[in-house]
């Protein structure tokens, strides 16, 4: 009984730590994050890519993005390109079957 409300606790913890500090954003890293977001989903989405790749935008606008097995190389490339180009993207870090096609790029 007592381990079980331990674990309890732990995960509890662990789960309000987490929300705790998505809430810790500001207003401005909100802002960016969802510029970035409507960027990176319109690149998607134009390519034909928006249910072949999943990302993650950190709050300062770097973004981790993961393609498909059956993405072609030259989309892939293509992809990466245009959003290693746009200002709003502080960085990027692309990958593919679980490498790392396109090394890191403009990580701050």
């Amino acid at each position: 009984m007592k381990k079980s409300w331990l674990l309890w606790v732990i995960i509890s913890a662990a789960v309000s730590g987490g929300c705790a500090d998505q809430q810790s954003l500001t207003q401005k890293e909100m802002e960016n994050q969802n510029r970035v977001d409507a960027i990176v989903s319109g690149v998607l989405f134009e390519n034909d890519l928006d249910e072949a790749a999943s990302y993650n935008i950190h709050k300062d606008g770097f973004v981790v993005i993961k393609f498909a097995e059956s993405v072609p190389f030259d989309k892939y490339n293509h992809i990466v390109g245009i959003l290693r180009s746009n200002k709003e993207i502080s960085g990027l870090r692309a990958e593919q079957g679980g490498k790392e096609v396109c090394p890191i790029s403009g990580y701050r």
